[in-house]
C-alpha cells in the first residue's frame, strides 16, 4: 500500500472541502461553529479525564498515607460521598463520627478520616477496606427508590474472624429530621459494628459500662427517626446493660432496671418479633428476680417465676428450641447407648 499516495488523496480531499465551504459564506459560520464546538468537547473530555486520573492518584495516595498510619488507634473512614443528596448525608456522617463516636469507644485511641470519593456498594468498601487496612469505612448511598442510606462496614480483628455483614441505616426523607440524637444514635451503630462486644453487656465492668447505657437512654428519650432496625437494638441493649449494672451491685439501677424491662416488653410486637419479647421477657423476670431477693417481697418473686414461665412456655414454641431439643435429646441417647459398653464388641466397635 502507497502510503504517500493516501496522503496525498487525503489533502485533496480536504482541498476540495475547504474551497467548497469558502465558496458558501453560510456554510462557513456553520462550519466555525461546529468546528469550536468540537474543540469545546475534546478539551472538556481531557479535561475530565485529567480531573479523574488526578482524583484516582489523590485516593491512591490517601489510601497508602491511611495504611502508613498505625500509632493512632482505630481508623474510621468516612466517605464523602457522591453529589446531591448523598453528599448531604456525607457531611451529616462526617458531624456523626467528629463530634458523637468517642462516647461509645470507651476512651480508646481512634482517628477519623474524611475520605474523597465515593462508594457504590459493599464489595468496593471490603475493598478499600483492604487497601487501607483501616477499621470501619461509613458512606452514604442512594439505592433507587429511596432518600439514602447509611452504610457502615467493618475489617475482620484477625484473619480468624468472619467479615461481619454490612449494615445499612435508612435515612429519615426530611433533612430537618436529622438532629443530635438520630447522629448519637448513628455512631452507636458505628462503634458496635466496630465492637459488637457493645450487645453483650457481660463483657464489660460497670464502671465502662454505666456511661454507654446512659448514653442510649437518652438517645432512646430524645425519639430520634432513626432506622427501626437500630432503634430495637439499642432498646434491647440498654435494657440488657441496666440489668446487668443492677446485677454488677449497683442500688440505683434495680428499680430503673425492672422499669426499662417493662418499658422495653411494651415496646415489642411478639408476632413481629418473637425472639425479642422473649428475651425482654427474661430479662424482665430476672429483674424482678433480683429486686425481690434485695427488697425481700414474694409479690415480685411470684411476678418473676410469672414472666419467666411466659418465656420459657414461649421458646418451647420456637423452631430452633425444638431443634435444639432434639439434638439434646439424641445426645443424651448417645450417651446412654455408649454407657452400655457390654452391647458393643471392644475391638469390632472401636470402643
Amino acid at each position: 500500500m502507497n502510503v504517500s499516495l493516501i496522503i496525498g488523496q487525503a489533502k485533496a480531499v480536504w482541498a476540495q472541502a475547504v474551497a467548497f465551504v469558502l465558496a458558501r459564506p453560510d456554510l462557513a459560520v456553520v462550519a466555525g461553529l461546529i468546528a469550536a464546538l468540537v474543540v469545546a468537547i475534546i478539551v472538556i473530555a481531557l479535561l475530565s479525564a485529567a480531573l479523574r486520573l488526578i482524583g484516582t492518584a489523590h485516593r491512591a495516595t490517601m489510601a497508602a498515607g491511611v495504611r502508613r498510619t498505625t500509632d493512632v488507634g482505630a481508623r474510621m473512614l468516612v466517605v464523602r460521598g457522591g453529589t446531591g443528596r448523598r453528599r448531604a448525608i456525607g457531611r451529616f456522617l462526617r458531624m456523626t463520627a467528629d463530634g458523637h463516636l468517642a462516647q461509645f469507644m470507651f476512651g480508646g485511641p481512634f482517628r477519623v478520616i474524611n475520605f474523597p470519593g465515593a462508594i457504590d456498594n459493599e464489595f468496593d468498601a471490603e475493598a478499600l477496606l483492604r487497601r487501607t487496612e483501616a477499621d470501619l469505612v461509613i458512606w452514604p448511598e442512594r439505592p433507587r427508590g429511596t432518600r439514602g442510606v447509611v452504610r457502615i462496614a467493618s475489617r475482620p480483628a484477625s484473619p480468624f474472624e468472619k467479615q461481619r455483614p454490612v449494615q445499612t441505616l435508612v435515612m429519615p426523607p426530611k433533612k430537618s429530621q436529622w438532629t443530635e440524637a438520630l447522629a448519637r444514635a448513628t455512631a452507636y451503630a458505628a462503634a458496635k459494628q466496630f465492637r459488637p462486644a457493645l450487645g453483650r453487656p457481660q463483657d464489660f465492668r460497670s464502671e465502662r459500662l454505666q456511661p454507654v447505657v446512659e448514653n442510649l437512654l437518652e438517645i432512646l428519650e430524645e425519639k430520634p427517626l432513626a432506622d427501626p432496625r437500630l432503634l430495637a437494638e439499642m432498646i434491647d441493649d440498654a435494657a440488657s446493660g441496666a440489668l446487668q449494672l443492677a446485677f454488677a451491685g449497683d442500688e440505683t439501677w434495680l428499680d430503673r432496671s425492672v422499669e426499662i424491662a417493662r418499658g422495653t416488653i411494651d415496646e415489642i410486637n411478639r408476632g413481629d418479633a418473637p425472639e425479642r419479647w422473649i428475651s425482654a421477657k427474661i430479662n424482665l423476670g430476672r429483674a424482678l428476680r433480683l429486686k425481690a431477693e434485695k427488697r425481700f417481697d414474694p409479690v415480685l418473686l411470684r411476678e418473676s417465676i410469672d414472666h419467666l414461665s411466659e418465656a420459657l412456655e414461649a421458646l418451647r414454641t420456637e423452631p430452633h428450641f425444638k431443634l435444639a431439643e432434639s439434638a439434646a435429646q439424641a445426645i443424651g441417647d448417645a450417651q446412654r447407648l455408649l454407657g452400655a459398653r457390654r452391647k458393643f464388641s471392644i475391638t469390632g466397635g472401636g470402643i
